[in-house]
């Protein structure tokens, strides 16, 4: 089962007597300040939750899949998220 924000959303409402548009803005602000410092380069660790890292990758020769042409990929950056221990425990745990 995929969940969405929205999904997320309601799923909070209905646990919570919290207002949907009061838990929608939080997790947008919540995405949004994660979002910035991953921008900045900074790592933002959860506490139980994961760590999420800004990493730049190096460049590498590759091959083009529909057209088989040899091309080079240049550095790039992506976003590397480690679990922490309680939330592998937990997912491990849940059969």
């Amino acid at each position: 089962m995929n969940i969405n924000k929205t999904d997320l959303i309601n799923a909070l409402a209905e646990k919570k007597s919290y207002k949907k548009y009061a838990i929608k803005n939080a997790i947008d602000d919540i995405f949004a300040e994660i979002a910035e410092r991953l921008v900045d380069g900074d790592k933002v660790s959860i506490r139980g939750f994961g760590t999420f890292e800004p990493k730049t990758f190096k460049g590498h020769p590759s091959v083009h899949p529909g057209t088989k042409e040899k091309i080079t990929v240049d550095n790039f950056k992506n976003v590397v998220f480690r679990p922490g221990d309680e939330l592998i425990r937990a997912v491990r745990e849940k059969p």
